[in-house]
């Protein structure tokens, strides 16, 4: 694996309409049609509460906008009476993938997670993508067993 040199940041606005395109791409390699606005984006990721949004930016690259993303969200843990963090969306753009760059997001989460006093980090993936369960594995992250089945109740 070739390592790109990269930096991650927290997002700014002028982020957001890059990261928008691969939101868009994530959900349609899932099989869903994101719906989400800019608007509704800036809103979750740069002023909700327990959001936090990072960027992954190439040093050599001429261009400044994000090759990558991941989305981390705070939650209360009830157990411990701590908070957890869980990265929600980590998206690298196709031609970037294992060159190190999600390695790189997931430190930055790491080490976000640990600024904004979270006691675990968490992330999941969908069971058949083998490339993002290897590379977990290959970076030391433990396995967690099935939370068992999922439901969802339409709201609108």
């Amino acid at each position: 694996m070739t390592r790109k040199p990269v930096t991650i940041h927290r997002a700014t606005p002028p982020h957001l309409p890059e990261v928008h395109r691969m939101l868009i791409a994530l959900a349609a390699h899932h099989g869903d049609q994101a719906t989400i606005t800019p608007d509704a984006l800036r809103r979750i990721a740069l002023q909700g509460p327990a959001a936090r949004l990072l960027v992954a930016m190439l040093d050599d690259s001429p261009q400044r906008h994000p090759v990558g993303y991941a989305l981390l969200v705070l939650r209360p843990d009830l157990i411990t009476g701590g908070q957890g963090c869980a990265i929600e969306h980590l998206f690298v753009q196709a031609p970037l993938r294992h060159q190190g760059i999600g390695r790189a997001l997931i430190d930055g989460a790491r080490a976000l997670a640990r600024d904004e006093g979270c006691t675990g980090l968490t992330i999941g993936t969908h069971p058949e993508n083998d490339a993002a369960i290897l590379g977990y594995r290959a970076m030391g992250l433990a396995e967690l067993p099935l939370p068992g089945p999922r439901f969802s109740v339409e709201l609108a």
